[in-house]
């Protein structure tokens, strides 16, 4: 999803909806973060990883990097 699409489903809701992010395990945590960040395409992801890594976990950096804007939560850091 891009920042466009973003905010146009955001548009659609109340302002007063709470906007939340994926839990670590199950269920859902509120947004403490938006950061930009270079990413990759991991094509050898598994069932339990993003489809998108961090430019720094790749020992090789020819790979083709992009930037994104990344939401975390409370508890995302321990994915």
């Amino acid at each position: 999803m891009t920042t466009e699409e973003l905010i146009e489903h955001l548009k659609l809701l109340p302002p007063e909806t709470p906007v939340l992010v994926e839990e670590y395990e199950t269920g859902f945590d509120d947004i403490v973060e938006f950061t930009s960040e270079q990413v990759v395409w991991y094509r050898h992801a598994q069932e339990w990883d993003g489809e998108y890594q961090p430019l720094d976990r790749f020992s090789s950096q020819e790979t083709a990097a992009m930037q994104a804007a990344v939401i975390r939560g409370r508890k995302g850091h321990r994915r």
